[in-house]
């Protein structure tokens, strides 16, 4: 299992568990826009009787930083909201319910007047909670509390009537810790859980594939051997094209082993052709295609079929010759390198060596055997083939 990080460390999630909540929704922006325009329907009904304008503007301005301090809150969407970010949303919250209290006459004043500043501020440090950041949120609530009692006695309604009037925002503040503090950790036990299905699902998959190509090499071993075998069961005498054709047979199921990049039926076919010649053919694998595999060699946008298609021309030119001796050696490089495989052909009178590269091309190094030098290192030209 992965461990959970801290609450206060923010992290970056994937598009599956980033904004666990919806923050930034168009639904929660929608029930925002819902709620601000009961605010102003509610502030202004309550406050029908309010003549001073000093006091509309300062709700107007209480209203308009409790919309920048959500305006905030819902342009961010990752799951942990950044302490600074979270510090400016508290102030703007706490100033703008500071404004809205400070501001009320005392001869027209209404505890519903005070209600929709009070909502306001639950609601944006309820999100801040869950936003990962209860501290700043509960801080925020005490300095509300405390700014809405000197407003209280600033106005003449006393600091108990004043506090009172934010106190219903605690209960929601515990209910929003409650829930966050078992919110929190579900985003990350969300992408550990994700990350060992695709685990499970990767080993699932290696081990399916793994025993289907077992299976294949069984039934290849099974149609290829079993009839040698039962031969040999039987007390049969092997005659010499038949002793020839099990030492082939033998090396053909080596290679689909030693050299599965090459294997293919038109490249199996041309090797036994060529074998049966009594020139010698080497397969050798170490990895450089196994990212271009595919069924079909005729398939040309595949590098692995360009190569198999380059060795069966080979292999078929090598066998229109007359010559019965001499080697041809297939390799698939290892991954990483400019060349992919190489074909070595030493048959004849020429030594003949094929590079199939990474970006297509296909040289030829053809150097008559007289221009060997001992080494083994041809000098003759390089040529596109």
């Amino acid at each position: 299992m992965t461990a959970h990080p801290a609450p206060d460390d923010a992290i970056d999630l994937d598009e599956t568990t980033e904004n666990l909540f919806g923050f930034g929704s168009p639904l929660l922006v929608r029930a925002l826009v819902i709620f601000a325009v009961t605010y102003v329907i509610v502030t202004i009904g309550a406050g029908w009787q309010i003549r001073s304008v000093v006091t509309w503007a300062a709700l107007t301005a209480g209203f308009v930083l409790f919309v920048v301090a959500a305006s905030m809150l819902m342009r961010y969407g990752r799951t942990t909201l950044p302490r600074g970010t979270a510090v400016v949303v508290a102030v703007l919250t706490v100033a703008g319910l500071t404004m809205s209290f400070w501001g009320l006459p005392l001869d027209t004043y209404l505890t519903l007047q005070t209600t929709p500043a009070t909502s306001a501020l639950t609601i944006i440090l309820a999100m801040v909670v869950l936003y990962r950041r209860p501290l700043f949120a509960w801080v925020g609530a005490f300095c509300a509390t405390g700014l809405a009692a000197v407003g209280g006695e600033m106005i003449g309604i006393g600091y108990a009537v004043g506090a009172g009037n934010t106190l219903f925002c605690y209960p929601v503040l515990v209910l929003a810790t409650l829930f966050g503090l078992m919110a929190i950790p579900m985003p990350d036990r969300l992408r550990s859980l994700r990350e060992q299905a695709f685990a499970q699902a990767a080993e699932e998959a290696a081990t399916a594939a793994s025993a289907a190509e077992r299976r294949r090499q069984l039934e290849r071993l099974d149609s290829g051997a079993r009839p040698i075998l039962e031969q040999i069961a039987t007390g049969h005498e092997f005659g010499s094209e038949e002793a020839r054709d099990v030492r082939l047979t033998e090396a053909q199921l080596r290679d689909t082993i030693r050299a599965p990049g090459w294997d293919a039926p038109e490249v199996g076919e041309s090797v036994w052709a060529v074998r049966r010649r009594g020139i010698t053919v080497r397969l050798l694998d170490d990895g450089a295609l196994d990212d271009y595999a595919s069924d079909d060699l005729a398939d040309e946008s595949s590098l692995g079929n360009l190569a198999r298609r380059t060795l069966v021309e080979e292999l078929t030119a090598v066998e229109a010759t007359t010559t019965d001796h001499g080697s041809v050696t297939a390799r698939i490089l290892p991954a990483g390198r400019d060349v992919l495989a190489s074909i070595v052909v030493d048959v004849g009178l020429r030594m003949h060596r094929v590079e199939i590269r990474r970006d297509g091309s296909v040289s030829v190094d053809a150097t008559p055997v007289g221009d060997v030098d001992t080494s083994g290192t041809a000098t003759g030209p390089v040529a596109p083939a």
